[in-house]
């Protein structure tokens, strides 16, 4: 339940901005406990600053009382020096103390003014000591050095010095809770900023693959279409193939029936005509120019209708209607074409479509390769049947035909129509080489 909840918000549009929100939010917290933890951290330095300072002032007032003790006894100079300086000294830390605790105690929830008084009434009463030791009243000296009096100045001064460092101490260990506090927070900050990117990182993952899976469904979609449409074309295009060759037909028959009786017909006539002997010189004369024109237009018939179904493949086979191609060729284009031809097993449409591309590729040659040889191959290695047409010609890119030559496209129809391959090879200057690959006949097993 709570996974398909998950899921759920997952996939709604607003996921992605409240998780931005929150690792922003969390960024805010992390950077907020990083500066509380910084100021914290100065004011705990500050403090044992203090403390050290402190110390340092009751070291130096310690100094200063033994060095005027010590003066009073002897009365030396260095006595006197030592005391001075420990005067200076201890003057000049207690000045540091007091900033250090307005620093660290901004809300002056204590005050050094008792102590500093006492610090000053202790010093004063030095200072009388050394007067009177230095103007030679040296017994009244060490009777107020000795006295009841000083003592318990002295000890009231380490008091109070104590109770500040005591109370130093308590804010200390406030300071010292604060900072663990905020590192907990900065802690539980940086483990739910964790979560959150392994959340987004999950997410987006998921999203991708999402994605992933929605693109390849498309690919396999759009793959299946255009498979399915270039099947349809391909078929489409062997059936317009078909049709062609079949009106071809249609006309070549016709041809020959209908204008190949006429041209009979007229062939007759003509023969009676000669056999009349009336017929004056002048008239046999125009009616062996009518004879002469009737033959010429009975060998346009016959080439319009090789042209249009070729009888030599009908009637001859393959190889013998490839070679009279090819002489046929070589005696039009004034070059050698050289054949290699092997029996193959091809059916009839497969052998009207080889048929055609070697023509095809003739005609091409004749009207833009300027070749000087031509090769026609014609072989069979199981399971393809292959036809092959080569030329020493200009060549041309394969890339730019013009438009308007659909001599190669149709080359290309007609033998995929037969689940072939052709493959067109030239390039300027090189030459053009066309390959076409076409399925052996499938012989139906006895």
């Amino acid at each position: 339940m709570i996974k398909s909840s998950i899921e759920r918000v997952a996939r709604t549009r607003y996921v992605m901005p409240i998780i931005v929100t929150l690792a922003i939010a969390i960024i805010a917290i992390t950077e907020s406990t990083y500066q509380h933890s910084r100021t914290t951290l100065e004011q705990g330095v500050a403090l044992s600053d203090a403390r050290l300072e402190a110390s340092r002032t009751l070291q130096s007032l310690t100094d200063a009382e033994a060095a005027a003790r010590a003066y009073i006894a002897s009365g030396h100079p260095d006595d006197l020096a030592t005391y001075r300086e420990a005067v200076a000294d201890m003057q000049a830390v207690r000045q540091g103390v007091v900033k250090l605790v307005e620093v660290l105690d901004p809300g002056r929830t204590f005050s050094l003014s008792g102590l500093n008084e006492q610090l000053d009434a202790h010093v004063a009463t030095l200072d009388e000591w050394v007067r009177a030791a230095a103007q030679g009243r040296k017994a009244q000296a060490q009777t107020q050095a000795s006295a009841h009096q000083s003592r318990q100045r002295y000890a009231a001064l380490r008091t109070e010095f104590e109770t500040v460092l005591k109370r130093g101490e308590a804010i200390q260990k406030s300071t010292r809770v604060s900072l663990f506090d905020a590192m907990l927070i900065n802690r539980l900050a940086l483990h739910g900023l964790v979560v959150l990117a392994v959340l987004a990182l999950a997410l987006f993952m998921r999203q991708l693959r999402e994605s992933d899976r929605r693109e390849a469904q498309e690919h396999e979609r759009l793959s299946a279409q255009v498979t399915l449409r270039t099947t349809a074309l391909r078929n489409l295009a062997g059936h317009h193939v078909s049709a062609r060759e079949d009106e071809r037909s249609r006309v070549a028959r016709e041809l020959h029936d209908e204008l190949g009786g006429l041209f009979t017909a007229m062939k007759l006539e003509i023969a009676r005509l000669r056999r009349v002997t009336e017929v004056p010189d002048a008239a046999l004369e125009r009616i062996a120019g009518i004879e002469q024109r009737l033959n010429e237009g009975i060998a346009v018939k016959r080439r319009i209708i090789e042209h249009l179904r070729p009888s030599s493949l009908d009637q001859l086979g393959l190889i013998p209607a490839l070679e009279m191609l090819c002489q046929n060729a070589a005696g039009g284009l004034g070059i050698p074409v050289h054949m290699q031809l092997s029996p193959v097993e091809l059916t009839k449409d497969a052998e009207l479509t080889a048929y055609r591309l070697v023509q095809e590729s003739l005609t091409n040659v004749s009207k833009y390769a300027q070749a000087r040889q031509v090769w026609v191959e014609l072989a069979q290695t199981s399971p393809w049947v292959r036809v092959s047409v080569r030329d020493d010609g200009r060549g041309f890119d394969t890339e730019t035909v013009p438009a308007g030559h659909h001599g190669l496209l149709g080359m290309r129809v007609r033998v995929e129509s037969h689940a072939g391959k052709l493959d067109i090879i030239s390039a300027p200057g090189l030459g053009t080489h066309v390959v076409a690959e076409l399925p052996m006949r499938t012989v139906a097993p006895a």
